[in-house]
């Protein structure tokens, strides 16, 4: 294994080197091990792979705990084309000091009446405006390590706000939410397209070799 200097310390640093030259594709890392809400993983050998689990603390119990992640990190060379999730409309396309590069598309209300948005975050381009419409698997943006939460590591931190705007109060695990099923990630394909929207369903927010 290549160590490569970044500029990070201890565990983070080791384990960004050790996915940026072993485990592009077909890895994730599991869940923390006290996460009381863990989903079984299905990962597509074809697949970037996973470097951050969602862990919403907030939900636990432990209001004023930093180590919330209220999304997943998946790791994939700077300039990886980043896809839509699902249909919807660009809510917002801007940067911002912490994520950088960042874009949310809101989505079709499901059964419930309600709907859902995704965020796609640290990006190195933004490719889509304010109200245009997007489809599930349209290029969007370019995966970066904009924002100096990134910490220098090369990822898109994606996240589902399901039901809501808020960030601590609709922030819902992923896994919830693919095509195939909970926990199995589904690679965007032309089979996905046209889904019911009764239910909120997603594809993998990165292509898939």
């Amino acid at each position: 294994m290549r160590i490569r200097i970044i500029a990070l310390v201890g565990t983070v640093a080791v384990l960004a080197s050790c996915l940026s030259d072993e485990k592009k594709f077909g890895y994730s890392v599991g869940y923390g091990r006290s996460y009381p809400e863990k989903i079984a993983l299905k990962m597509p050998g074809n697949a970037p792979s996973i470097t951050q689990q969602y862990r919403n603390t907030l939900d636990h119990g432990k209001v004023g705990d930093t180590s919330a992640h209220l999304g997943i990190d998946i790791h994939a060379d700077i300039g990886t084309p980043v896809i839509a999730a699902a249909d919807g409309v660009v809510l917002r396309s801007y940067w911002g000091p912490a994520y950088g590069n960042q874009i949310e598309i809101l989505h079709a209300p499901d059964s419930s009446g309600k709907s859902s948005r995704t965020r796609y975050v640290h990006l190195d381009k933004r490719l889509v405006k304010v109200g245009a419409q997007v489809q599930r698997g349209g290029e969007i943006g370019h995966l970066g390590i904009t924002g100096f939460l990134s910490s220098g590591f090369p990822h898109l931190h994606f996240e589902v706000l399901f039901r809501g705007t808020s960030i601590f109060g609709s922030a819902t695990d992923p896994h919830k939410f693919w095509a195939k099923g909970p926990g199995q990630i589904t690679c965007f394909g032309p089979e996905w397209n046209g889904l019911s929207t009764d239910e909120f369903k997603i594809t993998y927010p990165v292509g898939c070799k």
